[in-house]
């Protein structure tokens, strides 16, 4: 019987597929550009301690602005972590951020959503963030959370510590947060320090990220720097990264785009390493354009979809960790543009192995929550892991012993070959309607999105994470 060799030199039995996007001499370009940016133009920093750092370490500074040299860049490049490790609320870890790991969450802010028992949308209220919370701790394809909604319903100006309580009472995944300021964020992490024990378990074993942004273009606020240097000082990751319309606060070609964002990410991130040396920070941000006949931010175009496999590629050209968008879409509801905007962008990033991939299931150019559309999407997510760990060929997978076995005129499906493969080799989701028609009337009608809504209300009735100790609990409610 014929059999393929069990050992063989440079052989690999699974190639992953992945997208380049730029050749090695566009990555320079593009560095050199930023570089060219940084020292000509500079960024406007309205923050003095950082302002100061930067002019003792050789910048030119000038109302507020700082020029800043290429080698300070490269400098700063070379110190920052190129890995960073996220545990999970109970000190497990979760995700590696580095070079070609993949992982999806949630996003954050959302005014509206459409309501999971009417389907009508309506102002996002606390509960929206604790639904969103439940869910996505029960989805195994989500790796963190945000708080997908505005708690509403509460006191505006304590919004981001009902958030963060929201998410932290309700779900072990680790937790991606917004902080209005300085002041909440210090509130912030006692709660998240009272859930570890210590601030020292937090410290090493960090399970929350601050999303923080400077303002495009090229400006490091006060309150940004401050909150920044908070998270230096207690040893908290940082997202610094712009979030963009192109055409409206960069440039509108996508060159252009990417060479504005290099520069305030790179600066942000000098900034970050000024302060400490290997303050981990993840660069990135949201690259997003400007749809021109209406004003509307294109969360969902292949526009979009191209600047995060640029800024993804330019993150591992610098080995450092990145932040990107995908899952998410301009459809005002879960409908076929929805499916594929949302489908197009989680594939792509996949592919490119961007690293921490937020705002999975935005609708409405990032206003609406929808929860079950979160469900459609995890099995997006799924379709595109299963479709970036590539085929695997090797002695058992090549079938050749089942195919002579079974010979000419025969079939295949009760071969022990197929009872042995099918589960791994056939990608099965859990929302999507596989069903012959005459099934499927039988059975209500259903299209993916009843599934989804089905399965969304079943996950919330059910259990969920192991609760924290009563007076955990009692403490994050006191800031509140």
């Amino acid at each position: 019987m014929f059999k393929i060799a069990k050992y063989r030199s440079n052989y690999s039995e699974q190639l992953s597929p992945q997208l380049t996007w730029f050749s090695t001499g566009q990555l320079e370009e593009i560095h050199s550009a930023t570089i060219d940016v940084l020292e000509r133009v500079g960024v406007r920093v309205d923050h003095e301690e950082s302002l100061k750092l930067l002019k003792d370490a050789g910048c030119l500074v000038h109302n507020r602005v700082a020029r800043i040299p290429g080698w300070l860049i490269d400098e700063a490049i070379r110190i920052a972590p190129s890995k960073i490790n996220i545990y999970d609320r109970d000190g497990k870890p979760a995700m590696n951020l580095e070079s070609n790991h993949t992982y999806y969450g949630t996003g954050s802010d959302l005014p509206f959503h459409i309501d999971l028992e009417s389907g009508k949308r309506r102002g996002s209220v606390k509960q929206d963030i604790v639904n969103t919370a439940k869910l996505i701790d029960h989805l195994g394809n989500y790796d963190f959370v945000m708080s997908n909604a505005i708690p509403g319903d509460e006191e505006a100006t304590r919004g981001d510590m009902h958030q963060f309580a929201a998410l932290v009472l309700n779900s072990s995944k680790p937790i991606v947060f917004t902080s209005f300021n300085q002041e909440n964020l210090k509130s912030i992490f006692d709660m998240a320090a009272a859930v570890n024990g210590s601030y020292e378990k937090l410290r090493s074993h960090p399970y929350i990220i601050l999303y923080d942004e400077p303002i495009s273009p090229l400006i490091h606020t006060h309150e940004g720097m401050s909150k920044l240097f908070a998270c230096i000082d207690y040893g908290i990751p940082v997202i610094y990264t712009p979030g963009v319309v192109a055409g409206g606060t960069c440039p509108v070609t996508k060159a252009g785009t990417i060479v504005q964002m290099n520069a305030e990410s790179l600066s942000g991130l000098l900034i970050a390493q000024l302060k400490k040396k290997g303050a981990p920070v993840i660069i990135g941000g949201g690259a997003t354009p400007m749809e021109m006949k209406t004003t509307a931010t294109l969360y969902g175009s292949p526009d979009a979809a191209m600047n995060y496999c640029a800024m993804s590629e330019l993150a591992r050209f610098y080995k450092l960790p990145n932040f990107t968008e995908a899952g998410c879409s301009n459809a005002p509801v879960p409908d076929a543009q929805a499916g594929m905007e949302a489908a197009m962008g989680l594939l792509l990033n996949q592919l490119c192995g961007a690293n921490l991939v937020h705002d999975v299931g935005y609708l409405d150019s990032g206003k609406t929550g929808s929860l079950p559309f979160l469900v459609m999407c995890e099995d997006f997510i799924s379709a595109a892991r299963y479709i970036g760990a590539g085929t695997k060929v090797n002695s058992t997978t090549i079938g050749t012993d089942t195919i002579v076995e079974t010979g000419p005129g025969g079939h295949y499906l009760a071969t022990e070959h197929t009872m042995k493969h099918f589960r791994n080799e056939i990608w099965s989701p859990t929302v999507f309607n596989r069903m012959m028609w005459e099934t499927w009337e039988k059975l209500g009608n259903k299209d993916c999105f009843d599934l989804a809504r089905e399965k969304a209300i079943a996950i919330l009735d059910g259990d969920h994470a192991r609760p924290l100790p009563d007076q955990v609990i009692e403490k994050i409610n006191s800031y509140l």
